[in-house]
């Protein structure tokens, strides 16, 4: 291990920190009793060093030369052949994108002297030949049948709370599904590939689905965007006519291919970001297939649970399937591990009996539904002694400063009274507790929430809330602004950033809501004002989007406008110190990762500071409030402390979306909202100690002040918690 930190030393000019070798070193000798090891390590510790030198210094033991593969996302492709040239002696890394790339690199293996990395995309691992359903339409027997056996296909559906089966509708098979992939009376994939030029009696519409030509008039009311209206209308004029599947290519998934050609011959997996292979889906399913073609594997990731237990049981099956077996576990029946090792919400109706009556009080369950929260048992017996914990807080460096300042700001009259009075409307839907008022609110929740969210930040321009079965408007938003107007928060965000830039610093402006005008509005403002601002569009490839970065840094850029979705994984944005977030989304680890950008163990700047903007009296607060309560305990599973509030809040959180719904049908109180934000997020901070004097001495003089009348506050670190007896976890 010391030689190989000597090499990277000689190669890209910098020693390890001994917490990193230690945790090499954890990972090389647990890769010596087991299968594989997991590195859940806080962003910017330096995760892709760590994991190749620990499998390099497994099996340097063992061979000369070794072939591994690493399974990453598209945009760290780069960065990870850069990594591995700078960590590993005598290697070679390159992209592969195809079985051919594949053979052709390991030719070259197999000729020459050299350990060897395939580095793989994940969506690239993944992506195969398009599929269309096989099920033909008998005329005579009026129904789908299965191409092999000849039997009408059957569905289940509900009726009156009862499961009945009944004939195969032609929406049956829009997309495929583990209720249609198979036909229930002889087993046969009821699903076969397609390609561009094939013509079947099943069209491909975009963004819907599959329609069978027969039955096309029955897609009207399901196609959504104009493109699908529009290829309908073509086949309802043209019914025979013939209609090319776009994307329909002749391709085999990578990930099937390495696994049968070169079972056996893969030395060792690294799987970056592994939580994105957590899922019931083809990556999770491509990661699964390397996994079983190595024969070591180390997964690496810094936020490894979603907040729900179900969102690491299908990686702990495809990674330690005979322990989970051991457990009791079934791979059909993940809704057992959710109930076991996480929070489940059963609601039953209870039906009294009548006075003087033979009926008796009867008790039905009508509904279960999974809710966030994960039991530490899942650390004890799962993670324990699989895996190595590394945070940026252990290397001993004297990191920069690291402070999130929440920006509370107030709403003009009449813009905070139009914003009431959305808020009163969605209040008296969902406050209807009939039948039909339950299922209209649980359709208007996503729309009652992103009007709720974005309408403050743009008081103009949004469209009537229509009746999801009707189309007949429910509410009218108000325009009580204008998109030349400046807002209170526009004014706000464009004080810090000339402030930042004449310091000659960088800044970093997340904007969640891409359909708003909101970022074109902030890149006027900001180019009136003097600053040099660009926007990054999804239209840029990830893999080219650390190469976009470069060039307009070097062109003069000062403020980087991007939507945290593009650059939460991956990228060191070093030179943005600070970073300022516009609006609030529903995703926890969107912001855990976008707002630890530039705070690396290689930031060379003082002091990052992140800044999150929101409205008083609005639900962008109670979002902020909700997002810093959660944030305060998210590393309970990922830092490996336990504490008493990190232990409480695994089994009793809620999840956003459910919560502000919650707040909305009850009503938001604004008495509640002068709780201080502030100290939320103060346990977050990290400060150097004379910084962290100032703080102290401050608060002993004085309470503690809620957020609304205060500016910028300065905070402390958490003091360390005390470490739980993992034997009393276990019981």
């Amino acid at each position: 291990m010391l030689g190989l930190d000597q090499f990277v030393a000689q190669t890209a000019g910098y020693h390890l920190y001994g917490a990193q070798l230690a945790a090499a070193e954890a990972l090389r000798r647990r890769l010596q009793t087991a299968r594989f090891g997991l590195l859940i390590a806080e962003c910017g510790s330096g995760k892709s060093k760590v994991g190749s030198l620990a499998l390099q210094a497994y099996f340097l033991q063992k061979h000369r030369k070794c072939l591994h593969i690493v399974l990453c996302p598209s945009h760290m492709t780069g960065k990870w052949v850069r990594e591995l040239e700078e960590a590993i002696p005598n290697a070679r890394a390159a992209i592969v994108r195809t079985p051919a790339d594949m053979d052709a690199l390991y030719a070259g293996y197999a000729r020459g002297g050299r350990t060897v990395f395939a580095v793989l995309s994940r969506e690239s691992a993944r992506d195969g030949y398009m599929r269309r359903p096989a099920a033909r339409w008998d005329a005579r027997r009026q129904g789908f049948t299965c191409p092999d056996c000849g039997s009408v296909i059957q569905m289940e559906f509900m009726d009156c709370g009862k499961r009945t089966l009944t004939d195969a509708t032609p929406e049956y098979f829009r997309t495929e599904t583990r209720a249609n992939r198979k036909c229930e009376g002889c087993g046969a994939v009821l699903w076969t590939a397609t390609t561009a030029e094939e013509q079947s009696e099943w069209v491909r519409i975009s963004h819907l689905g599959y329609v069978h030509r027969r039955f096309a008039y029955l897609a009207r009311d399901a196609c959504k965007t104009a493109a699908a209206k529009k290829q309908l209308a073509a086949l309802l004029r043209e019914p025979d006519r013939f209609m090319a599947a776009r994307g329909a290519c002749r391709r085999f998934p990578l990930s099937t291919y390495i696994k049968n050609r070169y079972r056996g011959k893969i030395d060792g997996l690294i799987a970056d970001e592994l939580h994105q292979f957590s899922a019931d889906s083809g990556q999770g399913d491509a990661m699964g297939e390397l996994f079983a073609a190595a024969k070591k594997c180390i997964g690496m990731t810094a936020t490894l649970i979603n907040g729900y237990a179900s969102g690491i049981f299908y990686l702990l099956y495809r990674m330690c399937a005979c322990r989970m077996e051991q457990d009791g576990q079934s791979y059909a029946a993940p809704a057992q591990f959710a109930r076991e090792y996480g929070v489940t919400e059963d609601t039953y109706e209870v039906t009294e009996g009548g006075y003087n009556s033979n009926r008796r009080t009867a008790k039905r369950k009508k509904r279960s539904r999974q809710k966030p929260g994960v039991s530490p048992l899942v650390y004890s017996r799962f993670l324990l002694e699989n895996g190595v914990f590394l945070s940026l807080m252990d290397m001993g460096k004297d990191l920069p400063e690291y402070e999130e300042i929440p920006v509370p700001l107030r709403l003009p009259e009449n813009q905070q009274r139009a914003c009431d009075d959305l808020e009163h409307a969605f209040h008296e839907i969902f406050k209807d507790r009939s039948r039909e008022g339950r299922k209209l609110a649980r359709k208007l929740l996503s729309v009652s929430l992103n009007l709720m969210m974005a309408y403050p930040d743009q008081p103009y321009g949004h469209k009537p809330v229509v009746h999801p079965v009707t189309a007949d408007p429910i509410l009218v938003p108000e325009d009580s602004g204008a998109p030349e107007e400046q807002t209170e928060k526009d004014r706000r965000t464009l004080e810090i950033i000339r402030r930042k830039v004449n310091a000659g610093e960088r800044v970093l402006l997340y904007v969640n809501w891409v359909r708003l005008d909101s970022r074109t509005r902030l890149k006027r403002f900001l180019t009136d004002a003097g600053v040099r601002a660009e926007i990054m569009e999804d239209t840029v490839p990830p893999r080219g989007r650390e190469e976009w970065v470069a060039n307009h840094l070097r062109q003069g850029m000062q403020v980087m406008i991007v939507n945290p979705n593009l650059v939460e994984t991956g990228l060191d944005l070093n030179d943005f110190t600070t970073l300022i977030f516009y609006d609030m989304a529903f995703k926890l680890f969107t912001f855990r990762q976008a707002s630890r950008r530039s705070w690396r163990i290689n930031q060379t700047a003082p002091r990052v500071e992140v800044y999150i903007l929101y409205y008083r009296h609005t639900m962008q607060e109670r979002a902020v409030r909700l997002m810093a309560s959660k944030l305060a305990v998210a590393g309970v599973i990922e830092g490996g402390v336990l504490t008493d509030e990190g232990l409480a809040a695994m089994s009793e959180s809620e999840d956003m979306t459910f919560a502000l719904a919650r707040e909305l049908a009850e009503g938001i109180r604004h008495e509640d909202a002068v709780e201080d934000i502030a100290a939320s997020f103060r346990k977050m901070a990290v400060l150097h100690p004379a910084q962290e004097r100032q703080v102290q001495e401050a608060e002993c003089g004085q309470q503690s002040v809620p957020v609304s009348v205060r500016k910028e506050t300065k905070i402390r670190p958490v003091p360390p918690a005390e470490q739980l007896s993992l034997w009393e976890l276990a019981g």
